[in-house]
């Protein structure tokens, strides 16, 4: 008789997960919430290429 491999349940709590470091194919408003998250300011008037260059100067 085959026994059934079972893993246990894990919690799916998404507070726990790092999001992925944005890049290039994320939207201007992704990668400023990104930003937000990890206490990173930014001047009001960067653009995207600025916003990409402070997430890859970012230890997280």
């Amino acid at each position: 008789m085959l026994q059934s491999l079972t893993r246990p349940a894990q919690a799916n709590n998404l507070a726990d997960e790092t999001p992925a470091k944005p890049t290039d194919a994320n939207t201007v408003a992704e990668i400023k919430a990104w930003l937000d998250a990890h206490n990173v300011s930014y001047p009001s008037n960067a653009v995207k290429a600025d916003l990409l260059a402070l997430v890859n100067d970012t230890d997280a």
